[in-house]
């Protein structure tokens, strides 16, 4: 799913931080990086095993452990690296990860319970919905300044 993260994540964001000079670029990274690496780590087709450090709670909050640990207070670089985090965390919350808690707490002992499957028609809808917001984004003539600023 490419679309789903993008359209979703950036309207939650929008939603919850109301924050209009946001660079959303980072955010948007921080949406797709973690199934970038699993195609990165993964020599096979993806599959559960390699899900379990890049999906897992730890590697998000590790992150943001790192940005702010190594990034200085009020900095513009501090911001734009903690909106990257944020996106890890919207990401997990997107792909439903908290109902697979062998996945999502990894590494913390617990056995693999599939409650939630997502068939190939959730995963269609998903993307035709952050389809159409990237859309209407475009049309909207904001995808200019976006890609010059971030900011949509």
């Amino acid at each position: 799913m490419f679309f789903w993260f993008i359209g979703v994540g950036v309207i939650i964001f929008k939603y919850i931080f109301k924050d209009k000079n946001a660079d959303l670029r980072f955010l948007i990274v921080g949406l797709l990086i973690l199934d970038i690496m699993d195609i990165l780590l993964a020599v096979q087709p993806i599959g559960k095993d390699q899900k379990f450090v890049t999906h897992s709670l730890l590697l998000s909050v590790f992150t943001m452990f790192l940005i702010m640990l190594l990034t200085k207070r009020g900095t513009k670089t501090r911001k734009n690296l903690l909106l990257f985090s944020i996106g890890t965390y919207l990401h997990l919350f997107l792909d439903f990860m908290w109902l697979d808690q062998s996945t999502f707490l990894f590494p913390l002992p617990f056995e693999s319970n599939e409650i939630f499957n997502k068939s190939t028609t959730l995963i269609i809808i998903q993307e035709i919905i952050g389809l159409a917001y990237v859309i209407y984004k475009i049309k909207d003539n904001s995808f200019k300044t976006f890609i010059r600023s971030g900011i949509i």
